[in-house]
C-alpha cells in the first residue's frame, strides 16, 4: 500500500481555528466529534485521530500501581528462585 501525500493550503481564522478539508478528514477517519491529538514536532503540527475504547477503562491510583509493582517484583523473585524464569 503506497502512502500518498495530500496537501491543502488553508487559512487560520482569527481565534486560531481552522477547517480541515472534508476529503482529508475522510481519508484519515476524522468524523464529527472525533477526538484528535495535535503533536508539535520539529516546527510542524501533526494532527491525528485518537482511537477510544468503546467501554470505560479503569484508572488506578498511585498506591494501587505501587502495590502491583511490589507484588510483581515479589512473584518474579519467587519464580526465578524456582528456575521458572
Amino acid at each position: 500500500m503506497k502512502n500518498v501525500i495530500s496537501e491543502e493550503i488553508i487559512k487560520i481564522q482569527p481565534r486560531g481555528s481552522l477547517t480541515i478539508p472534508k476529503k482529508l478528514r475522510e481519508d484519515v477517519g476524522i468524523r464529527k466529534n472525533t477526538l484528535v491529538r495535535i503533536i508539535k514536532e520539529k516546527g510542524r503540527l501533526i494532527i491525528e485521530p485518537v482511537r477510544t475504547l468503546p467501554y470505560p477503562a479503569r484508572s488506578y491510583t498511585d498506591k494501587e500501581i505501587d502495590e502491583f509493582l511490589e507484588l510483581d517484583a515479589k512473584e518474579t523473585k519467587e519464580l526465578k528462585s524456582k528456575g521458572i524464569l
